[in-house]
C-alpha cells in the first residue's frame, strides 16, 4: 500500500520526534538549562494565579537571573506539567526537554515541504535527514535551551514570509511567527535583515521606479508592495508585548530597556582556539567552526550548491536561502559580537546550509541522470550518508557537542590542533557511574557548569553525593574546557594521571583526579 504524499513528511517528522524523545535522558544537563528550569517554573507559577502586582516577582530578570524572553522556558514547564505532574511519564528534566519535540516536528515538516516544492521529494528527504543527523544540531535538539528553538523559529518565519510574497495570508502568519521568534531569543531580531533583503529582492524594479521617480506606481502596485513588509513591523511587537507579562506594567519603557539590559550582560568567554586561550576571537571563528563540524557528506554538496544558486526557475529563492545560510555566520564574525560555545550561537544557519547542500546533491543527481546512472548514484550517496551518520552519531553518542568532521581528523584531530572539545557540560553525565561507585568520597568540580543537583533529583546520582569546595574534597572533576583553565588546572591536565576519564575516541572530555 502506497502512502499518500501528504503523510510522508508527517511520518518522517514523527519518527524524528520519537528518536529525540527516547534519547532525552542520555544527554548531560548543560550550563544554561538550570536557569531555564527555574525561569519556566516561575512563569508557570504566576499563571496559576496571575496578578499585575506580582509580575516583577515571577517575571523580572533580576529575580530569575535569566535575561532571555519567556517563550521556550514557559513551553518547557508546560510539557513538564503534562508529562511529569499529570501523566507521570517522564522525570523533571526529560519532561521539560520534551518541549523541543514541537520545534523538531515543525522544523522537519516545513523543511520537507519547502525543499520538495523547490527541488523535489527525493532531495527533501535527503535534506531532512541531513539536518536532523547533523551532529551538533542533533545534540541541541535534546536540550531545554534556547538555541534549537531559536533556529527553528528563524526557519519558520523565513518560510512563511517566502510563501507570503505570493499569498498575503502568509504574511500574517509570518508576522505572528516573528513575534514568537522574538519571544524565543534576543538574537532573532536579526530575522528582520533577511526579511528586508527578500522584500527588496522581489520588488527591486518597483522600488527603483519609486525612488528615482522613473515611473509613477499605481495605488494597487504600492499597496501590494508595502503590504508585504509593513505588517512585519506592526504585528510582531504586538505579539511580543501581549505574550510577555513582564512588559505589561510599563510596555514602552521596558521594551526600550530590554535590549540595553541584554547587551549589558554580554559575556566574554575565553576560548581555546588553534592552541591559544583567546578572550577576543578573530572574525573567522564561525566560518572555521562550520567547516570542521559539518560532515563532509553534507559539506561538499553545500559548496557545489553555492555555484547552482543563480540557476532558474528559483533564482530569487535560492539567493534568499543562501543569504540565510551565511548571515548568522557573518553576524557572529563582527568584531563587536562575542564568539564562544562552538556553533550554538549561529545555529540558525544550519537548516539553510542543508538546503543549499540539497541543491548541490540535486545537481549531482541531474548529471548522473544524463548518463543513466541516477539510481546508482542515489544508492551510493545514501550508503555514504549512512556510513557518515554511523561515525558522527553512533560513535560519538551521546557527546555530539564534541563532534568534529573528517577535515580536521575528528575530535582527536581537533584536540591536537588546539580546539575546544567540550564547552557546555554535557560530558559530566559520563562521570556519574564513578561518583556513584565512590559515594563515600567528596568531589570538587572546578569552575563547573554541571548541574549535579538535578542528577540527584532524577535518581541518576545517589542523594548522599554532593559537589563541595576544593579544601574538603577527595577528587577533582575537571571539564576539559581549556579556555577556562587556570595555571593549577593546566598543571593537573598536563602532569597528573586521571583516575577516571570520560572519553570520545582518544580524547578526554572530563577527567577526575585524586586530590588526597
Amino acid at each position: 500500500m502506497k502512502l499518500k504524499k501528504e503523510v510522508i513528511p508527517v511520518l518522517i517528522a514523527v519518527i524524528f520526534c520519537c528518536i529525540v524523545l527516547f534519547t532525552l535522558d542520555d544527554y548531560g544537563i548543560t550550563w544554561d538549562e538550570g536557569t531555564y528550569f527555574e525561569a519556566g517554573s516561575s512563569y508557570f507559577e504566576w499563571l496559576k494565579n496571575p496578578s499585575i502586582e506580582t509580575i516583577d516577582r515571577y517575571w523580572s530578570f533580576e529575580a530569575l537571573g535569566n535575561e532571555h524572553p519567556p517563550f521556550s522556558p514557559l513551553l518547557g514547564e508546560t510539557t513538564r506539567y503534562l508529562f511529569q505532574k499529570k501523566l507521570n511519564w517522564l522525570n523533571r528534566i526529560s519532561s521539560f526537554r520534551a518541549s523541543t519535540l514541537l520545534f523538531t516536528l515543525f522544523l522537519t515538516l516545513i523543511l520537507f515541504l519547502f525543499v520538495s516544492k523547490l527541488y523535489g521529494r527525493k532531495i527533501a528527504f535527503i535534506v531532512s535527514l541531513s539536518l536532523f543527523f547533523l551532529p551538533r544540531m542533533f545534540f541541541h535538539s535534546h536540550l531545554a535551551a534556547l538555541d534549537y528553538p531559536a533556529a527553528a523559529m528563524w526557519f519558520l518565519v523565513v518560510y512563511a514570509y517566502w510563501r507570503g510574497i505570493k499569498d498575503q495570508k502568509w504574511i500574517f502568519y509570518s508576522s505572528i511567527l516573528l513575534g514568537f521568534a522574538l519571544l524565543t531569543k534576543l538574537n532573532n531580531y536579526f530575522i528582520y535583515i533577511p526579511i528586508l533583503f527578500y522584500w527588496i529582492l522581489c520588488f527591486n524594479q518597483k522600488l527603483k521606479w519609486l525612488i528615482f521617480r522613473k515611473r509613477r506606481l499605481s495605488f494597487q502596485e504600492n499597496f501590494r508592495m508595502f503590504s508585504k513588509i509593513i505588517p512585519m513591523f506592526i504585528i510582531p511587537p504586538i505579539v511580543f508585548t501581549a505574550f510577555w507579562p513582564y512588559l505589561w506594567k510599563s510596555p514602552i519603557s521596558r521594551i526600550l530597556e530590554y535590549p540595553q539590559f541584554s547587551l549589558g550582560l554580554i559575556r566574554v568567554q575565553p576560548v581555546y582556539y588553534f592552541g591559544n586561550v583567546l578572550k577576543e576571537l578573530p572574525w573567522h571563528y564561525p566560518f572555521v567552526l562550520t567547516l570542521i563540524t559539518i560532515p563532509l557528506v553534507t559539506l561538499i554538496p553545500f559548496f557545489i550548491g553555492i555555484f547552482r544558486i543563480p540557476v532558474k526557475p528559483f533564482r530569487n529563492t535560492n539567493i534568499f536561502i543562501l543569504f540565510n545560510a551565511l548571515l548568522p555566520l557573518f553576524l557572529i564574525a563582527l568584531p563587536i559580537v562575542p564568539k564562544y560555545d562552538g556553533v550554538r550561537l549561529f545555529l540558525p544557519a544550519f537548516p539553510f546550509i542543508c538546503i543549499v547542500s540539497g541543491l548541490g546533491i540535486k545537481y549531482i543527481f541531474d548529471l548522473a541522470k544524463r548518463f543513466k546512472l541516477e539510481k546508482i548514484v542515489f544508492v551510493v550517496y545514501i550508503l555514504l550518508f549512512s556510513i557518515s551518520t554511523y561515525y558522527s552519531i553512533v560513535k560519538y553518542y551521546p557527546y555530539h557537542s564534541s563532534y568534529f568532521n573528517e577535515v580536521i581528523g575528528g575530535v582527536d584531530g581537533a584536540a591536537k590542533r588546539g580546539f575546544e572539545v567540550e564547552y557546555w557540560g554535557n560530558a559530566f553525565i559520563g562521570t556519574l557511574p564513578f561518583l556513584n561507585e565512590h559515594s563515600v568520597s567528596t568531589f570538587w568540580a572546578y569552575n563547573h557548569p554541571a548541574r549535579y543537583g538535578y542528577y540527584n533529583e532524577i535518581g541518576l546520582l545517589k542523594r548522599n553525593i554532593s559537589i563541595i569546595e576544593k579544601d574538603d574534597s577527595d577528587y577533582l572533576i575537571l571539564l576539559i574546557r581549556k579556555g577556562h583553565f587556570d595555571r593549577e588546572m593546566w598543571g593537573y591536565y598536563r602532569n597528573e594521571t586521571p583516575v577516571f576519564s570520560v572519553r570520545v575516541s582518544k580524547t578526554d572530555l572530563v577527567n577526575i583526579y585524586k586530590l588526597k
